[in-house]
């Protein structure tokens, strides 16, 4: 198995952009057109853009899930990293004269 090394800000950072995408999906609510008027296609085009409007929600959410999941693996890296750290100068300490 290959060793794999994140830094906590880089997951910091991960999870920012996550969050950032899913307010930029967010924003974009506002300006979705309440009505189409689109003659006899009418019932197809307003379906269709339901359908987007539904994907981009569900976008959205899937983003800010993946950032709060990116943000409890960097809890437990850290938490990790500590105990080894900890574990590491017990046994320095029991090693030196």
């Amino acid at each position: 198995m290959s060793e794999m090394y994140v830094e906590g800000p880089v997951l910091g950072t991960i999870a920012d952009g996550l969050d950032k995408g899913a307010a930029g999906l967010e924003d974009l609510a506002g300006s979705v057109p309440s009505g189409v008027d689109a003659g006899p296609m009418t019932g197809v085009i307003s379906s269709m853009l339901a359908q987007v409007t539904t994907s981009a929600g569900n976008v959205s959410a899937a983003l800010t899930g993946a950032a709060a999941l990116v943000r409890l693996s960097r809890t437990y890296y850290e938490r990790a990293d500590a105990s080894a750290e900890a574990g590491l100068s017990d046994i320095e300490d029991v090693m030196s004269p």
